[in-house]
């Protein structure tokens, strides 16, 4: 919230230039852009792993049933 006052505050002025702002919300987006493909990035590393994870269990179950059986 007061993150959103700042910027309202920046932008009311009249001694700041406009690009200025328009640069800040520029760099906003594009580092909550970056955020998004972070962690869009870190869940697909997560589902490869816990498919490799399953894969595992499943051979390793097959080989307990095999040597029990």
């Amino acid at each position: 919230m007061f993150a959103a006052s700042v910027f309202l505050n920046i932008a009311l002025q009249s001694s700041i230039n406009p690009n200025t702002f328009n640069n800040y919300l520029t760099l906003g987006y594009f580092v909550m852009g970056t955020i998004g493909l972070v962690y869009i990035v870190s869940l697909a590393v997560r589902q490869r792993n816990l498919r490799q994870d399953i894969q595992l269990m499943e051979r390793l179950l097959q080989d307990d049933e095999e040597a029990a059986g």
